[in-house]
């Protein structure tokens, strides 16, 4: 993995909680796009009608287009079953990983199992951005 340059895209693959978390995940892409960051988003979370084991080469074959997936950490995300098997997958493919607190989430919140508190942040832009690019 390359850090990015100013010149060039750093590029993310997004993590959200399918069941609950598809209205923030919109709102949180929405105000992103708003940032004018050197940032493009490679692939997100989404519904797969494939068996386990494909569900796994595809999801990893497509986090391996970033360089770092983006947790977004919602009140229930640590119970969601997608979002642990995509952290799985995102460790396979060996991406950074990173998330960030939204929807009533704190630094209380319990959060996914494989993320760790050290590369949490609030939903502060500045922060957001040192996290990722």
């Amino acid at each position: 993995m390359t850090d990015a340059s100013p010149t060039t895209n750093r590029r993310m693959h997004l993590i959200f909680d399918l069941q609950r978390g598809r209205l923030v995940a919109r709102e949180f892409l929405r105000e992103l796009s708003a940032q004018s960051w050197l940032l493009q988003v490679t692939g997100a979370s989404r519904r797969h009608d494939l068996d386990p084991m494909h569900r796994e080469t595809v999801m990893v074959e497509t986090m391996r287009k970033a360089q770092i997936a983006l947790v977004l950490i919602t009140p229930a995300a640590s119970t969601s079953r997608n979002v642990v098997e995509e952290i799985r997958y995102a460790k396979h493919a060996n991406l950074r990983l990173a998330g960030v607190l939204l929807a009533g989430s704190t630094a209380h919140t319990q959060l996914p199992d494989g993320l760790h508190r050290s590369t949490v942040v609030g939903w502060d832009w500045g922060a957001l951005k040192k996290a990722v690019l």
